[in-house]
């Protein structure tokens, strides 16, 4: 599990290429839009996400049900296919605020799979992520 709060946690992604990278741009234009929505009353650079609004990247072992399997939190699960890949955006609420994880489409076991799957909204993502 990667936790995205800052521009540099963007760059470390592409550096060590943690993720393909249309999903390290999906990924990235999600904290743009969230920057552009702080009000930008700092540069990007000193931009950075409280952790119950961080972007999550969930890898192959990481218990993606013990993350965001709570109904009362739970507000969506997309399926995207961007730069020919097909990823998981899952939002969960905190208060007012959501929390954004994403995962490659199959790289859990298969109850987990079953579980996205089933949640899990259509969109052909040409690049259009918003928070």
């Amino acid at each position: 599990m990667k936790v995205i709060q800052c521009v540099n946690d963007i760059e470390a992604l592409k550096a060590y290429r943690r993720a393909p990278q249309p999903l390290i741009q999906a990924i990235e234009q999600d904290f743009l839009h969230l920057y552009e929505a702080s009000g930008k009353e700092t540069s990007l650079h000193a931009f950075f996400l409280p952790y119950d609004q961080a972007l999550i990247l969930l890898e192959k072992e990481d218990d993606v049900m013990a993350q965001v399997d709570d109904p009362f939190t739970l507000e969506y699960v997309e399926r995207h296919h961007h730069g020919g890949m097909v990823f998981y955006r899952i939002a969960k609420r905190w208060g007012h605020e959501f929390q954004l994880f994403y995962t490659l489409v199959g790289i859990h076991d298969e109850a987990t799979e079953q579980w996205l799957l089933e949640q899990a909204d259509w969109n052909e993502g040409r690049g259009d992520f918003y928070v």
